[in-house]
C-alpha cells in the first residue's frame, strides 16, 4: 500500500492535519508523489505567511496563515482560484465594501481578476489556495 504524502501538523495549522499527496499520470499509470511539507516563507509586509504545497504547469497550491489582527489589502489573481478556509474567523471584503464573514471550514471560488481582501481576522486563519492556470 502506498502511503499518502506528509502532513502539515495540527500544531502548525490550527488543530487540523492537512495531508498533501499529488497524483499524476506517468506512462498511462496513476502515480502518487510523496513530498515533504515545505517550510513557511516567513511573514510578508502584511503579516500573512505562506508555504507552497505544489506547483505544476497547470497551477499552484499554497497554504496561507493570516494571523488574528492581520489585514490583507484588496488584491486579485490573474487565474481561477479555489480558496478553502481550513480554520479561523474573519471578514472577506470586496472593493464595493460588501463583507462576507467567514468561519472555517468554508470555500470561496474566485474568477480571474476578482478583487478581494481580508480584515477583522479574529482567529488565526489557515487557508489553501489552488490557483488554476488557463493553458489554452
Amino acid at each position: 500500500m502506498v502511503q499518502a504524502g506528509s502532513r502539515i501538523t495540527q500544531e502548525e495549522i490550527g488543530g487540523f492535519d492537512v495531508r498533501t499527496t499529488v497524483f499524476s499520470v506517468v506512462d498511462g499509470q496513476v502515480e502518487s508523489e510523496v513530498t515533504e511539507v515545505p517550510p513557511w516563507a516567513g511573514p510578508d509586509a502584511f503579516g500573512q505567511d505562506a508555504a507552497e504545497m505544489h506547483h505544476s504547469p497547470n497551477g499552484t497550491t499554497v497554504v496561507y496563515r493570516i494571523p488574528a489582527g492581520c489585514t490583507v489589502p484588496i488584491h486579485a489573481g490573474p487565474n481561477y482560484a479555489l480558496c478553502q478556509i481550513v480554520s479561523g474567523r474573519g471578514t472577506l471584503v470586496l472593493p464595493s465594501g460588501k463583507e462576507f464573514h467567514y468561519q472555517g471550514p468554508e470555500l470561496f471560488i474566485f474568477e480571474p481578476g476578482a478583487l478581494h481582501g481580508w480584515r477583522d481576522v479574529v482567529e488565526d486563519t489557515y487557508l489553501t489556495v489552488c490557483e488554476v492556470k488557463d493553458n489554452s
